[in-house]
């Protein structure tokens, strides 16, 4: 047997252990959330729409009585959700949770291999406390509780953006995730922008594979997302709630309106997204393609119209990268910048500085007219996101 044959082999059941990881996670957070309402409500949207999709029903114009919430997705995505709307709620919920813990394990376990973590079994180690330590953070806990499917996506980004380097697949992860989920394809364009102009034609045929799909499988409703309400600012939600951790929130917040759209907003985030474009791409060209990747993804965060808290799960993996520079640098700095970035994604001071009211999903005083220490807790990713964006450019450049 090879030395490599050798390790995988030794590494074997420490994967199990990753795999029991996620199932801690999810019973974790089932333990504190099973019993209330918020649990798996967005899961309960994705079966909606998977069971108006298999009864031939309207995808876009029915609201889910429960928690009177839209399906926004593309169409494709509710053919792929076709599954969920299977066997008794709980039972498909329950499962959906464990593997969205699963794919949250395989995006931290990329990321380990990227910073130099080869042996599988401190891997995967590190893997599982990883996972369960991520429970205890806002975005993950939110993540598993409302049965969302960012943890997904993000694998299917890394898989290409990380693993996928020079291989003829790299840009199919991101088109399909894309395909579920616009956002992702402002990795098409970090693709090209980074010399990677196969990956990212890739990556638009199989975004493009996916709306055809969608065609396919339910034509008059992939019309009604694509040249109708299924692109509707409105549909995702009020710009201003404190869930929203984009630019786009900040600014409502600060202007106190629910206007979908803004010319600020607009202007705000066209400066930030092309600085923080350029950022990566200098740090790919100049041999830090890791770091090239965080910054995409976090200036990805703040440009989206929409980055409720659960779409910040990317905080469990930069924590990984912010980590081991400092471990690597043996650096206080870096020490201090991740045990930060750990504080603030775990403590809930949204919540705690935050009235309940502001987070209906509606507009009202609450959340049209917030006091400065309510503006500045909900502006506490977004501020912290600018700041390891700076400090992963500025400390590449100074180690060139």
């Amino acid at each position: 047997m090879s030395t490599v044959d050798s390790k995988t082999g030794r590494g074997a059941p420490w994967l199990l252990g990753v795999c029991g990881a996620a199932v801690l996670a999810a019973f974790l957070v089932w333990l504190r959330h099973g019993e209330t309402d918020m649990w798996l409500v967005d899961f309960d949207v994705y079966r909606f729409g998977a069971s108006n999709f298999l009864a031939g029903h309207d995808l876009y114009l029915e609201l889910r009585p429960f928690s009177q919430m839209f399906f926004t997705y593309p169409p494709v995505a509710a053919v792929l959700f076709a599954p969920t709307a299977l066997g008794p709620f709980a039972v498909a919920g329950l499962v959906w949770v464990v593997l969205d813990a699963a794919f949250l394990a395989g995006s931290v376990w990329l990321v380990l291999g990227a910073v130099g973590v080869r042996d599988p079994r401190h891997r995967a180690g590190l893997t599982a406390a990883v996972v369960v330590l991520a429970v205890f953070t806002v975005p993950v806990e939110l993540e598993l509780a409302l049965g969302q499917l960012n943890a997904m996506l993000m694998f299917l980004v890394l898989l290409d953006l990380v693993k996928g380097e020079g291989r003829r697949w790299q840009g199919v992860g991101i088109g399909i995730a894309a395909g579920i989920k616009l956002i992702p394809l402002v990795y098409v364009v970090y693709l090209a922008c980074t010399g990677r102009p196969r990956a990212a034609g890739t990556a638009l045929a199989a975004f493009a594979g996916m709306v055809l799909v969608g065609f396919l499988a339910v034509p008059r409703d992939a019309l009604a997302y694509w040249f109708g309400p299924g692109l509707s600012p409105n549909r995702p939600g009020v710009p201003q709630a404190p869930f929203n951790a984009s630019l786009r929130g900040v600014v409502a917040r600060l202007l106190g309106t629910d206007t979908p759209t803004s010319p600020v907003w607009l202007a705000v985030a066209a400066v930030v997204g092309l600085l923080g474009l350029a950022a990566a791409v200098s740090l790919h060209r100049g041999g830090f393609p890791l770091r090239g990747v965080f910054v995409c993804v976090l200036t990805t965060l703040l440009v989206s119209p929409v980055s409720w808290l659960p779409h910040w799960v990317w905080a469990v993996p930069l924590v990984v990268v912010l980590a081991a520079i400092a471990w690597r640098r043996r650096s206080v700095w870096w020490l201090a910048l991740t045990a930060l970035t750990v504080a603030v994604f775990a403590l809930r001071v949204v919540f705690w500085l935050v009235p309940p009211a502001a987070f209906y999903p509606m507009s009202n005083a609450a959340n049209l007219d917030m006091s400065p220490v309510a503006q500045l807790a909900a502006a506490t990713y977004p501020v912290l996101a600018v700041v390891v964006i700076v400090a992963l450019s500025r400390g590449a450049g100074a180690r060139r």
